[in-house]
């Protein structure tokens, strides 16, 4: 149904906008974003040097730092004034809010004018909107434990699990979700990115397997191609890492809203590799 293929969307674009929505304060543009993420690598190595943190502290952090530069493109907000984190909770309990309470009403394809209304009247705290979030996430579970085969069921509730940080219950109902639809390339890829989330980053043996297996079913997939990449850099392989996600830029939509953010990456590991970014990587 489209409606419910909106609504399943909507939670996944959520999991990619809001970890940096309450992460951080939002630039006012892109390129700062990225600046500042350079910066921040430029000082990671510099401590890394100096032995003030050890490799696999400086690995850790580089990683996050450039999970956050792929972010940039999906969390910067187009004004000049940084959100709050009630502000962002707020637009994140909204798309949350909707395509849970789509999936829950059993087929109804929209909500009543009356549930926006009442949640622009009244000024519902952050705590009080996850609240909300945790409540409706709550009756997904409910419902899936009587409807046990909903694979897209699993999904959401998986994917939902992850945002709102209970990383293991949500590799735990992903999981569930795969047994159900194995051939589901972009569902197992979202899988290993929950395990890569809870190892703290890092690809690891499980993860690699559940992108491999992404990629056997759709070899274009690009969230599991660049976690592919991802592993070549962590395990040293930067070269075959940059050709990876060369390959995946040269490839990806013009339009495809990752892009930004995974071409600074690229450039990023072309300065390292002492390679022209500009002519290395594609524009």
């Amino acid at each position: 149904m489209i409606w419910f293929a909106l609504a399943f969307l909507s939670v996944i674009a959520l999991g990619l906008v809001m970890p940096p929505l309450l992460r951080r304060p939002q630039p006012a543009n892109h390129a700062r974003d990225l600046a500042v993420y350079r910066d921040q690598l430029k000082e990671l190595e510099a401590d890394l040097e100096r032995g003030v943190i050890s490799a696999a502290e400086a690995e850790a952090a580089r990683t996050e730092i450039k999970r956050r530069i792929l972010a940039v493109p999906l969390a910067a907000a187009p004004s000049q004034s940084a959100p709050s984190r009630a502000a962002a909770i707020a637009v994140a309990s909204a798309v949350v809010a909707v395509s849970l309470a789509t999936y829950l009403t059993l087929g109804r394809p929209t909500l009543p004018s009356s549930f926006f209304e009442a949640k622009a009247e009244r000024e519902a705290t952050a705590d009080e909107m996850l609240a909300e979030i945790n409540q409706m996430v709550e009756r997904l579970a409910a419902k899936l434990k009587a409807q046990p085969n909903d694979a897209q069921g699993w999904r959401m509730l998986g994917w939902s699990y992850v945002q709102l940080g209970r990383v293991k219950e949500g590799i735990d109902a992903l999981a569930r979700a795969v047994t159900l639809d194995p051939e589901n390339a972009a569902l197992r890829a979202q899988y290993g990115e929950a395990l890569v989330q809870d190892a703290g980053g890092n690809v690891t043996p499980d993860a690699l397997a559940a992108f491999d297996e992404a990629l056997k079913h759709d070899a274009k997939d690009p969230r599991a191609r660049f976690y592919k990449g991802l592993s070549l850099v962590q395990s040293g392989k930067e070269r075959e890492a940059l050709d990876l996600w060369t390959q995946v830029i040269r490839e990806a939509p013009a339009d495809a809203d990752w892009l930004p953010g995974l071409r600074a990456q690229a450039q990023e590991l072309a300065t390292k590799l002492k390679r022209d970014p500009k002519v290395t990587v594609p524009q």
